[in-house]
């Protein structure tokens, strides 16, 4: 037991560990990143050796669908949703990108809502798009894009499998060309594309399959860092792995 200056003297010493832990925590815990870019054993001089770095499961699969604005109100009504107005980038998914699309004449980005999970974007038949997208995460993407049911690149046959398109680390790629000429909206015809989620898709439905890069550098586990370590055994040293 401690008493008088002995007493205080503890306290105040407790006092200033936690509170240079607390410092300590808050300066250098950043968010975690999603488990697919955590993996240990991501072999990272470029050879793809796990199965983030190779699957021909996509990440996530951005959709965006386009009709002429009294369509789009429609189609959103038909989704059952609540809708969110965009206003420039609009997460998607886990938040890995941001997307977009802009009027090529005017450089404003298009009138567009989220509404479950797919971006509705108003656009006018013949009207010259350009599709912006950004990666929010520390690691290169691969792409695979499809637009009309066409394979962006190529002009084959539209896919959710890894493209010819990358994207760099906490990067920006705009797209405003296809295989045979520049993006231009298309007459929509029905509700059908709302339904619609086939690899291949149709007009009036862009896809973007997001892959982890085969080259994707190692980021393992978040641990504790000497500096997160609580002094004087004040709190377990015995650090978990991981935070949820």
């Amino acid at each position: 037991m401690t008493s008088g200056n002995a007493g205080r003297t503890f306290q105040g010493l407790r006092a200033a560990a936690v509170a240079g832990l607390l410092a300590s925590c808050a300066g250098s815990l950043g968010p975690l990143k999603p488990a697919w870019q955590q993996d240990p054993n991501l072999y990272h001089h470029g050879v793809p050796a796990r199965p983030a770095q190779s699957t021909t499961t996509p990440h996530l699969v951005a959709r965006v669908i386009y009709a002429a604005p009294d369509q789009i109100t429609r189609l959103v009504e038909r989704q059952g949703d609540v809708p969110d107005t965009q206003r420039g980038f609009a997460r998607m998914g886990d938040g890995t990108v941001d997307l977009a699309l802009q009027d090529v004449a005017t450089g404003k980005w298009l009138e567009s809502h989220l509404c479950g999970g797919i971006l509705f974007v108003s656009g006018l038949p013949n009207q010259a798009y350009r599709i912006v997208l950004k990666n929010r995460s520390p690691m290169p993407l691969d792409l695979g894009v499809g637009v009309d049911g066409k394979n962006l690149p190529t002009g084959g046959v539209a896919s959710l499998q890894r493209g010819g398109l990358r994207l760099e680390p906490r990067g920006t790629l705009t797209l405003d060309h296809a295989a045979h000429g520049p993006l231009l909206f298309k007459a929509v015809k029905g509700d059908g594309v709302l339904f619609d989620s086939s690899p291949q898709g149709r007009s009036g439905l862009i896809q973007i399959a997001v892959f982890l890069a085969a080259d994707a550098p190692s980021f393992g586990p978040e641990k504790m860092r000497p500096g997160q370590i609580a002094p004087l055994g004040l709190l377990p040293v015995g650090a978990p792995e991981q935070y949820r």
